[in-house]
């Protein structure tokens, strides 16, 4: 088991979430929405509207990057309004504006629905959209062009929160990652056919909110079942969001070498956890930091072993606040009678689903 990567020590983890999707979306001002730029220079950098750093609904009162992001794409659908990221009564009623146009409640607020439809709506009026099926060939990493603009588009519609540049990197890859395991698609980060006919045929639909739903959380582990082990992965070291990433190399002290972590997309301990959470209930534990970090966050509440459930955490470590290693308990196994759990245990090892380890420190998570 290799020790809990350290990525605290790269940047405080809420400013490196914030910074790395504030300069993704920043790509975006320049690019399809280069029309409204210009008035945004003293605005906050805008963030996507779907990214984890935005709330699920914008409301009036709202004074950040994502209201800068929302009044670039309302003027490019039409309307006309300063872009300041500050949500006041012209934001509002420009956003109720557009609701009334696109068959939406017309009650002011920016929640998922709206989010998607502006979304759609920003990127067709920039004239960047194309077809996938028919226009595009196989798309993966290094794609660049009007193909990969409304690849990114799109998948901002399923959550995704990426930078619309145009640019098929890290967190593009990502997040067709993340859509082919939501979708039961091979997890290959290609979007070939398949996943792009999935992207046109599906419906998205809002993250998880309320009480947690063991059963979801366990489900979104269990789709990265063979999903390499990377030292980092999954830690929006780029500003990728949740789910399966490049690691670094820092701090790496694994044996098998040379080290792999910053060419090789996946998961570690931390990692694996917290993408479990963010698309089994819609929580991003410590906003992407390590696992001592994790035993801080608000939704976690200490128990004992004794009164584990499938859903609860274990941490490893010296103590209950420093730790090197996490695992998720998935339950007892029917078929066997073990208890089970899901693991992202070290280098040349994949997400595993196996017999329980027990000897650490145990957490319940909460909405």
């Amino acid at each position: 088991m290799e020790p809990e990567t350290p990525v605290s020590t790269l940047l405080p983890t809420r400013r490196r979430l914030s910074l790395g999707l504030a300069l993704a979306s920043v790509l975006t001002g320049v690019g399809a929405y280069t029309a409204s730029a210009a008035s945004a220079a003293t605005a906050p950098s805008p963030i996507p509207l779907t990214s984890a750093a935005c709330p699920a609904n914008l409301t009036q009162g709202e004074a950040d990057g994502c209201v800068t992001q929302l009044q670039l794409e309302l003027n490019l659908t039409g309307a006309k309004i300063a872009v300041d990221g500050q949500f006041g009564p012209a934001t509002g009623t420009a956003v109720r504006g557009f609701q009334s146009s696109h068959s939406l409640t017309a009650d002011g607020i920016v929640g998922p629905a709206t989010k998607s439809k502006l979304d759609a709506a920003a990127a067709a009026a920039s004239g960047t959209t194309v077809d996938l099926r028919t226009q595009c060939g196989d798309l993966r990493t290094g794609a660049s062009g009007a193909c990969a603009t409304t690849l990114q588009t799109m998948l901002n519609t399923f959550g995704a929160g990426l930078g619309v540049d145009g640019q098929f990197g890290p967190a593009t890859d990502t997040a067709v990652r993340n859509f082919q395991a939501s979708h039961s698609l091979p997890i290959t980060g290609i979007a070939d056919t398949a996943t792009k006919n999935a992207l046109y045929d599906s419906t998205p639909t809002p993250r998880p909110s309320g009480p947690i739903d063991s059963a979801k959380v366990l489900n979104a582990a269990k789709s990265y079942l063979g999903v390499p082990y990377v030292w980092g992965g999954g830690h929006s070291l780029r500003g990728e969001g949740p789910g399966p990433s490049l690691g670094t190399c820092d701090g790496y002290t694994g044996s098998i070498q040379p080290c792999p972590a910053n060419t090789t997309a996946g998961l570690d301990c931390s990692g694996l956890v917290r993408a479990a959470f963010w698309f089994g209930a819609g929580i991003d534990l410590a906003n992407g930091g390590d696992t001592t970090e994790q035993t801080l966050d608000k939704h976690l509440t200490p128990i004992t072993e004794a009164q584990r459930r499938p859903g609860d955490v274990e941490y490893f470590g010296t103590d209950a606040h420093n730790t090197v290693h996490v695992v998720l308990y998935a339950g007892t196994d029917p078929a066997t009678g073990a208890d089970m759990m899901y693991e992202a245990k070290e280098t040349n090892t994949n997400v595993h689903y196996v017999t329980l380890h027990t000897g650490g420190y145990w957490y319940h998570v909460s909405a």
